[in-house]
């Protein structure tokens, strides 16, 4: 290496019919209970519970219990050779429990590449919209009245120094993330009590206030497993950059704190041979180089420095991979679709804990100022120009409320917009020039009406005579260029700014201490969003350290809805709970929409072989893809690379 308990009763078993999407029978009790599709076969565990290979939200899961593979891996893909990824910022920590520090790709919850390093107790289908199977759990299995959620290991799991994964794993696991980990984490595990049935088979018990959430089968089953033998004389909450002891299909090999780190692959890893993994974590090194902004990760793809990347600034895209090697085939250029909501791309939030943010009537004025249009014109229509915090899927909130919404909507009445009964929420109505008069003209009678007046050109209250000054930050100097046309407008009414890209640890910090007026970050949910709308909007994660609700909204009719959204038991009832959630943000102009990324544009060097998807949950280079070895030789030849 080197640096550059109790045991549970036994429930009654029961055998399962279907009856229609999200629901199954209990023949026994002829009772109708939702716990989304459990695919339903015979695998009792010594405690009389039935287990099922497979957990869906709301939705029949795509593969039986005998299937062989998923459909997005080359099933027969050879292993060896690596792949380069670049990353943005930089990392200092191995230790996903604690909230301190920053994670080393390929090592955390929720990431947007597989974790490497660890297990989980169930794994997503990357061709579903929700749905995930058994990996650490051989089986999981749900009561009928949602009273608990139970899990039955695997035998011949093990960890890396072969010692084997044990239900005390899981249970020190869960206890380490409730005790430290980030509030994010926290809400998403709990807290439940946990009964260990057996040396294989344990349950979490959901408190009844929770037990109307189809999703925390979902939740538990991404736990990542800890070692409990290898951290009993390590402490677990705080930050470590020495490798830690895993059980995945690789284990960090070299690194060099905040740089860079490579991951080597586990010839012998014990679930090579699992339907979930096979065709997947074929590249014997995967590496993560760290780079300061978009602009040097594209240099360092065109200098074969890194194999891929996924390019996020539009005019970079268009024009700056004119060269030969892409001209002759050997860097390939790709546009994705991904099988999820497309959501914001880097939209403006504001601090809504100062006075001024809180009135509606000046976040709407500012909103009149963005001209969404011409940000797109400026870069090439690569991005969607977003009408709703879940562009581009059927969670948005197009046109009218329909009668299921109202249902939800017309109680909160007098504490949400008149008009989200009145009229749909509409696109500024800029025309792509930059300037648009009667927007102007409106934003400064709204800035006016709410006390702001114009003062010897400042902009500033008519009560207390605060000038009206914006700090925004910005997570990169590119991003900050972004604001730089509303800020003009602001102008112009009156409102000064200045704008700030601080070191992404910086950046970072202010926005989850509340040291900034305004800022961005992107909001790109999956198909099952309870999680990260809780996180991000609901009242009780307001003020958080390390929270998600940057913004520190408390809005109660937004509450409601977030907690109707964890409470649907339908896909009907949760399409149309975030759809009034939807609606209610927008018309409450709390963030900027601004554009929606609709596509993952992936620049690579043709080293790989390519399994043919579409509409997967995520990009997956790092986990199905495989080194060809001919492609390389003929790259190699086209750079003279003679490694």
């Amino acid at each position: 290496m080197t640096e550059a308990g109790m045991t549970a009763s036994a429930p009654l078993g029961y055998h399962c019919a279907w009856s229609g999407p999200g629901y199954f029978v209990n023949k026994a009790h002829k009772i109708t209970v939702l716990i989304g599709w459990l695919m339903c076969w015979s695998a009792y565990g010594e405690s009389g519970i039935e287990y099922q290979h497979a957990y869906g939200f709301l939705a029949e899961p795509r593969y039986g219990e005998d299937f062989r593979h998923f459909d997005f891996v080359n099933p027969t893909a050879p292993k060896g050779g690596r792949i380069r990824v670049p990353q943005m910022g930089n990392w200092d920590s191995f230790n996903p429990v604690s909230e301190k520090g920053r994670l080393g790709a390929g090592l955390g919850f929720w990431s947007r590449d597989t974790n490497l390093l660890w297990d989980s107790l169930l794994v997503p289908a990357l061709d579903e919209p929700a749905t995930h199977y058994g990996l650490l759990a051989e089986g999981i299995a749900v009561a009928e009245d949602q009273s608990w959620v139970a899990f039955k290991l695997r035998e011949g799991a093990y960890w890396h120094d072969g010692k084997p994964i044990t239900v005390e794993d899981v249970l020190f696991s869960y206890e380490s993330y409730l005790e430290h980990g980030s509030p994010a984490v926290k809400t998403s595990f709990g807290p439940f009590s946990i009964e260990k049935i057996n040396d294989r088979e344990i349950r979490f018990l959901v408190p009844p206030e929770h037990r109307d959430n189809p999703t925390i089968p979902i939740q538990l089953g991404g736990i990542l497993v800890m070692p409990k033998h290898y951290w009993k004389d390590k402490d677990i909450s705080k930050t470590t950059v020495d490798p830690p002891l895993g059980s995945g299909p690789y284990r960090i090999s070299e690194f060099s704190v905040g740089r860079w780190l490579e991951f080597e692959r586990v010839e012998n890893y014990w679930a090579r041979d699992l339907p979930v993994s096979i065709g997947r974590y074929n590249f014997d090194r995967i590496k993560y180089d760290y780079f300061r902004d978009d602009q040097v990760q594209t240099e360092a793809l065109k200098g074969n420095v890194v194999d891929v990347h996924v390019e996020n600034v539009p005019r970079t895209w268009f024009e700056a991979y004119d060269m030969p090697a892409v001209d002759e085939g050997y860097v390939k250029k790709v546009e994705y679709k991904l099988g999820k909501p497309a959501g914001l791309w880097w939209p403006i939030f504001w601090n809504l804990d100062q006075r001024r943010f809180q009135d509606v009537r000046v976040r709407k004025a500012i909103w009149l100022l963005s001209d969404m249009e011409w940000g797109n014109q400026r870069s090439y229509g690569f991005w969607g120009i977003a009408q709703s915090f879940f562009h581009d899927s059927e969670f948005a909130a197009l046109g009218m409320p329909s009668e299921d919404e109202l249902k939800l909507l017309e109680p909160l009445s007098g504490q949400i917009p008149d008009t989200v009964f009145t009229e749909p929420f509409k696109l500024q109505p800029n025309r792509g020039g930059g300037w648009a008069r009667e927007n102007i003209l409106e934003a400064d009678r709204l800035l006016k009406e709410a006390g702001w007046i114009v003062v010897d050109g400042q902009r500033v209250h008519e009560e207390t005579g605060e000038p009206f000054h914006i700090r925004f930050i910005a997570v990169s100097p590119a991003l900050g260029g972004s604001f730089i046309p509303l800020t003009r407008l602001l102008k112009r009414l009156g409102i000064t700014s200045s704008i700030k890209s601080p070191e992404i640890s910086n950046w970072l910090y202010r926005n989850q201490s509340g040291d900034f007026d305004a800022s961005s970050i992107w909001f790109l949910p999956d198909n099952t969003p309870t999680l990260m709308i809780r996180n991000s909007f609901h009242s009780s994660e307001a003020g958080k350290a390390y929270g998600s609700n940057w913004s520190n909204l408390r809005d109660p009719a937004v509450d409601t809805l977030v907690d109707a959204i964890g409470t649907a038991t339908t896909w009907e009832d949760y399409v149309t709970a975030i759809r009034a959630f939807d609606r209610v943000m927008l018309h409450n102009y709390y963030w900027i929409p601004s554009m929606a990324k609709t596509i993952e544009a992936v620049a690579y060097w043709d080293n790989f072989g390519v399994p043919e998807y579409d509409r997967l949950l995520r990009l997956a280079h790092v986990d199905t893809w495989w080194w060809d070895d001919d492609k390389s030789k003929a790259v190699r030849r086209f750079t003279g690379d003679s490694n």
